[in-house]
């Protein structure tokens, strides 16, 4: 990426980087649906999937951005028609609405909060509606000066449109900009967009195109302050 400018603005990335989707989504669809836990498991990991692929695919379509709460409404009755899972509508809008409060990563809010009090300025940059991303944004103690949905440009990640939000709506460039990563394909749009990139890499995944890695990357959130004083040290 070259010489570090003076860093601005710090984005997450939110369903991977700061929520525990697999676990709050095994935890919802036992509860509602009263599943066994193996099921749940199963279930829940292809309903994430399903969700992702199905946002990829309104990329493509070219007939206009799928809400992602109709793209997570769509995967859960391919995932229950799938496993035989006979459901009604009111339960399936009790688990798409349960997608607006999955719980976040144990550390989390201790991390954002050491983050906070160091001065960065902190936004949420995500695949979310904004509705959703609002409603989400409250799980957390500290206060984001803003959130980018991909609402706002009608593509999903990694669409660079959607990692150009933060110039577009703030005036804020990439190279200003440092953006947390929850998963491998935010790793490399962040990187073909030109942000700068840490992975919080907690499945201990691997990139694709390893033409875009990420500046640095980590085991888990407690480990960002660190990474981010590394970081700021190189700023001329």
């Amino acid at each position: 990426m070259g010489d570090f400018v003076s860093i601005k603005l710090i984005t997450f990335d939110v369903y991977s980087a700061l929520l525990d989707v697999d676990n709050g989504l095994i935890g919802n669809l036992q509860e509602i649906l009263s599943l066994p836990l193996i099921q749940a498991k199963r279930m829940a990991k292809l309903w994430r999937s399903k969700q992702l692929e199905r946002a990829c695919l309104s990329n493509s379509l070219g007939i206009g951005r799928t809400s992602f709460q109709e793209c997570t409404r769509q995967s859960l009755v391919y995932v229950c028609e799938l496993e035989n899972v006979k459901i009604d509508s009111e339960l399936s809008e009790k688990l798409v609405a349960s997608w607006n409060s999955l719980p976040p990563w144990p550390e989390a809010n201790d991390a954002l909060q050491t983050i906070e009090n160091s001065g960065y300025d902190l936004a949420i940059l995500s695949n979310g509606d904004i509705e959703m991303l609002t409603a989400i944004s409250k799980s957390f103690n500290v206060k984001f000066k803003f959130i980018f949905s991909s609402e706002t440009v009608g593509f999903y990640k990694p669409h660079k449109s959607v990692y150009h939000l933060p110039q577009k709506i703030a005036g804020i460039s990439p190279e200003q900009t440092i953006h947390i990563a929850g998963g491998a394909n935010d790793v490399l749009g962040a990187g073909v967009a030109g942000l700068n990139c840490i992975w919080s890499n907690k499945n201990n995944d691997s990139l694709l195109d390893v033409r875009y890695p990420a500046m640095f990357e980590i085991s888990d959130l407690s480990k960002l302050d660190r990474i981010l004083k590394q970081v700021i040290s190189k700023c001329p």
